[in-house]
């Protein structure tokens, strides 16, 4: 006893004993935990689809992490993008670099944080939107498009608010970090390819670009439409479009609004004019590259897969040129092709694009 206080002495061998016991117990639940998780990525890796064969719009996301060197450009929006843009033609021609970061059915919120995402991980100087998918809003949802988009994206907050913004309510936020949780029951469909690639990627895409060789020689000129009863563009690819348009500013990144040439008869001269406004609103340019078809020399029988929508490889070509050239003659874009590395860099991708598109056309 001290001052009248009572002390209880307690032996530091039997403190000892109890902190090591409390760490022993913490070291094993942590080995547990981070042995789950281990498990759930590599069952994760080997059971996402792997579109290596079929669906091969599902590598463009995940093929733009291979990228080294610089990008100026990058193509974002839906697949009528990834058929269109030939990155590896536009550098032989006009010397700078790009990449289409499309996807089938990618909404304009799922472009907002595609543009996010290659701004943080590259920093492109200028972004060409595609804004054929600013007439579908918030009801607009298709789950295998979604993962196709999403799945592909580094594990980042960007990764998380895609999923967030764009997933079912049934689906679960989780299983966007471990795909095993969405794609356990594939078990009975595995092929040799899902071994193969679980921890390396297949060369499918070329930049972004994917090969299209079909035609459609028997399709109908579609008449040009107009609604009347046209007020505004939906409220979520509205929102999303201002967003785009404030991270393109805020971080000096160069930004064209544009629709891809299609013939569909569903794009409206309203939606022209409200695209027009808004562009012009904020000090920027909208584009409908339908309007160039004559000067592009684009043929519905030869140069669409299905003759109103998708380019294929030549009338890719064709487009290529017509919109490097636009690019290079109004924007402030470097040419390249005198830096060694990036050249020879560059020269092969367009060789192998080459061989790629002759192989594709000698099958078709």
């Amino acid at each position: 006893m001290l001052g009248g206080v009572r002390y209880t002495y307690i032996p530091f061998y039997g403190v000892h004993t109890e902190i090591m016991k409390y760490l022993r117990f913490f070291a094993k639940t942590a080995s547990i935990i981070l042995t789950a998780l281990v498990i759930l990525i590599i069952c994760g890796r080997v059971f996402i689809p792997k579109y290596a064969t079929e669906n091969v719009d599902g590598r463009v996301t995940g093929d733009y992490y291979a990228e080294e060197g610089p990008v100026d450009v990058i193509f974002v929006g839906s697949s009528t993008v990834y058929n269109a843009y030939i990155p590896a033609c536009i550098y032989e021609e006009y010397g700078f670099t790009s990449y289409d970061r499309a996807n089938a059915s990618q909404t304009i919120w799922q472009s907002y944080y595609m543009i996010r995402d290659a701004i943080n991980y590259n920093k492109p100087k200028m972004v060409v939107l595609d804004a054929s998918f600013m007439k579908y809003g918030e009801e607009f949802k298709e789950e295998p498009s979604n993962r196709k988009t999403i799945d592909g994206m580094r594990l980042t907050v960007d990764k998380m608010m895609a999923a967030k913004v764009s997933m079912y309510e049934e689906e679960s936020l989780l299983s966007y970090v471990f795909p095993i949780l969405r794609f356990h029951s594939r078990w009975n469909d595995l092929k040799m390819e899902d071994l193969k690639y679980a921890f390396s990627d297949p060369k499918v895409t070329y930049d972004g670009f994917i090969i299209e060789t079909g035609r459609d020689e028997e399709a109908a000129a579609a008449e040009e439409g107009s609604d009347e009863s046209f007020a505004g563009f939906p409220d979520k690819p509205s929102e999303y479009l201002m967003k785009i348009i404030k991270l393109c500013r805020d971080e000096d990144v160069t930004l064209l609004i544009a629709k891809t040439p299609t013939l569909m008869d569903n794009w409206y001269v309203q939606y022209d004019e409200e695209l027009d406004r808004i562009a012009k609103e904020n000090g920027l340019v909208y584009i409908n590259f339908d309007n160039a078809m004559d000067d592009i020399g684009l043929v519905q029988t030869e140069d669409y897969v299905d003759g109103y929508a998708h380019l294929n490889v030549f009338g890719a070509e064709k487009f290529s040129h017509y919109a490097g050239a636009y690019l290079r003659d109004n924007y402030d874009l470097p040419d390249r092709r005198g830096d060694e590395s990036t050249d020879r860099a560059w020269e092969n991708r367009y060789f192998e694009y080459q061989n790629a598109r002759a192989n594709a056309i000698a099958k078709d």
